[in-house]
């Protein structure tokens, strides 16, 4: 088969390779697609790379790689928050099966990445964020429960619409210390069937999509609104949406208060609201997330500080990565441990920020967390 150096003109840092690079040897040392990501790494491949078959067989086609599974989180939560904010968006209901669709992606691509940007990537409007993290919550406990395909598409889109309603009150309630004036509190009463309402004149017909839109605020007590319904009165797709929201909303800061650490929201979904919420969905939903989901911020046994980046099969023993010393000095770039090594047990939860400590997530997941 022909071959022949690399021409220096090809190559440029910063740009993606036009072609596979071998060395002698034939192992291949860079793929067609890869950004050149400094100066010594083309030089390293003038020195030892090769082209290998004819031009065309060397270049091939040209595929720019799939975006991360956290790039389709931050595109999925751009997307949604350009469509709610239109009041005639076109094709809504195609344009919102993308956007469900790219967070199933993200969901079965990393699972933890997804889960971790719940907790670590709080940019961008609140009610866009806040729904694409409950979908992902609702994604990924739904395929634990096993739920039938056309259930839990329902309930992911209906969490991606749940408070469409009540889309541009949503961002300056977050910001609100204090109580809702007369208004307020009536306009958020009233967001659950206007809700309905809304996706209807947008093309909307799924029942269970909008029985949970209208239901999810509805609580098994009867303390819920709407309607006051109670049980099994109220649909599985609207109790399972009502966890993830309540969980999604106290694991976010207010301006007015720090975010709830993960653990203890966890905690009160089951303890403190087991007649209120449905408790074996709560179970369901827990054992999904992990005691520990990632991105939780954990201290060691040992004194270092580190963040949860997998859920292990032992919900008490996830791996984590280390971002400091025992003595509290931050590392270059995160060390990951084994929960099940008794050093690296994790002690107890902590605020990052609250210690002023800030991590990106592509530095605990790579190019899996790469945007």
């Amino acid at each position: 088969m022909p071959r022949r150096p690399i021409d220096p003109a090809e190559l440029t840092v910063g740009q993606p390779l036009r072609f596979n690079a071998y060395d002698a040897r034939g192992k291949l040392l860079l793929p067609l697609g890869q950004v050149i990501g400094s100066q010594a790494q083309m030089e390293k491949l003038l020195q030892h790379g090769l082209f290998y078959g004819s031009e065309e067989e060397c270049r091939g086609p040209f595929l720019p790689p799939a975006p991360s599974p956290l790039a389709l989180v931050h595109e999925a939560r751009e997307r949604l928050q350009a469509l709610l904010s239109y009041p005639a968006p076109t094709d809504f209901p195609g344009t919102l099966a993308d956007i469900a669709e790219q967070v199933r992606e993200a969901c079965r691509r990393n699972p933890d990445v997804a889960l971790a940007s719940i907790l670590l990537q709080a940019d961008g409007p609140y009610g866009a964020r806040h729904a694409v993290n409950t979908a992902i919550a609702c994604q990924l406990t739904g395929s634990a429960l096993e739920l039938d395909a056309t259930e839990l598409a329902a309930t992911v889109c209906a969490a991606l619409t749940m408070n469409i309603g009540m889309f541009g009150l949503h961002d300056e309630l977050v910001a609100l210390e204090g109580p809702l004036s007369d208004e307020q509190q009536a306009a958020v009463r009233a967001h659950c069937q206007l809700g309905v309402v809304r996706l209807r004149d947008h093309g909307i017909t799924s029942a269970a999509w909008l029985n949970a839109v209208r239901d999810h605020h509805e609580r098994a007590d009867g303390s819920g609104y709407p309607g006051g319904k109670r049980g099994e009165e109220i649909g599985r797709p609207a109790r399972l949406l009502a966890l993830a929201d309540v969980y999604c909303a106290r694991v976010s800061a207010r301006d007015y208060r720090p975010p709830l650490q993960s653990t203890l929201a966890l905690r009160r979904l089951f303890l403190n609201e087991g007649q209120a919420l449905d408790e074996r969905l709560a179970r369901a939903f827990i054992k999904t997330l992990g005691i520990y989901p990632p991105g939780t911020g954990v201290r060691l046994r040992n004194g270092s500080v580190a963040v949860v980046v997998q859920r292990g099969p032992a919900g008490h023993q996830p791996v984590v990565a280390s971002l400091t010393t025992h003595d509290g000095l931050r590392m270059g770039r995160p060390i990951r441990r084994r929960g099940d090594v008794e050093a690296h047990a994790i002690a107890e939860v902590v605020n990052l920020a609250a210690l002023d400590i800030e991590v990106g997530m592509e530095a605990l997941w790579g190019e899996e967390a790469r945007v």
